[in-house]
């Protein structure tokens, strides 16, 4: 049976075009002036040594680092040390109120109703895990931390394309592959948790592209049964539930 659910965020539990319109453009924004006021913090500075390197420029400085940074914004590049520096800005504008972060009106809904059950929420992104508790901290719905156990980024678990990074996951959470679920919105993702065991569901928003695949595919959470079939499968509910139900995969 399930009993852990793992997240992703952009494009399942929040929407594609607020990250790009709202975050993206902060943090494009903003990032000469932070940097100058936070560079000298211990993981900043990190960030921004490990920024160097990858781009092969080591002895770069601060400006020519925020023009590789600005650059990876601009390709949306999954670029561990900008997701570092990006969540650290965003962490300190949701907290101050320049930012409010956003999800999807069904999530807290389902986030109540599977931790009740005895569910297990992990979320799992390519923002740094500072972003995500400062996202799901100060959410529109009020503070959902309470609902979530555990965070995992570029930095703790590697690609999200990557089916390592599923097996890393299940080992750190001591759970066996099938007794977790996937919910995302990237095929890629969703395949390489696929290959790794886990049991795994497209969510597919209004608002972003299709998600291809065999996937068990549905709208949003008000359409997931995670108690499952006698397998131990999550199931469709709702007026769409026959069509989905041809989608089901267990790994």
């Amino acid at each position: 049976m399930i009993r852990v659910a793992v997240l992703d965020v952009e494009g399942t539990t929040s929407s594609i075009s607020y990250v790009h319109e709202r975050l993206f453009p902060y943090a494009y924004r903003v990032m000469p002036v932070w940097l100058a006021a936070h560079s000298g913090e211990p993981e900043v500075a990190s960030a921004l040594r490990s920024a160097a390197s990858l781009a092969g420029r080591p002895e770069a400085d601060r400006s020519e680092i925020v023009d590789i940074l600005r650059d990876w914004i601009r390709r949306d590049a999954k670029i561990a040390p900008l997701k570092t520096i990006q969540g650290l800005i965003w962490q300190d504008a949701l907290a101050s109120g320049a930012l409010v972060s956003h999800v999807y009106d069904d999530v807290p809904r389902a986030l109540r109703a599977w931790t009740e059950r005895g569910l297990v929420v992990h979320i799992f992104s390519s923002g740094s895990v500072a972003a995500q508790r400062a996202w799901f901290r100060h959410s529109p719905h009020g503070d959902l931390l309470p609902y979530l156990t555990g965070y995992f980024d570029l930095e703790n678990a590697g690609a999200k394309d990557s089916p390592d990074s599923y097996r890393l996951i299940a080992r750190s959470i001591g759970a066996a592959p099938p007794s977790i679920v996937f919910l995302s919105d990237v095929t890629a993702e969703l395949d390489a948790a696929s290959t790794a065991g886990w049991h795994t569901v497209a969510v597919q928003r209004e608002d972003a592209p299709p998600v291809p695949g065999d996937h068990l595919a549905v709208a949003d959470f008000d359409q997931l049964d995670l108690h499952g079939d006698p397998a131990g499968r999550p199931l469709p509910v709702g007026p769409d539930a026959s069509a989905a139900q041809s989608g089901v995969r267990r790994s």
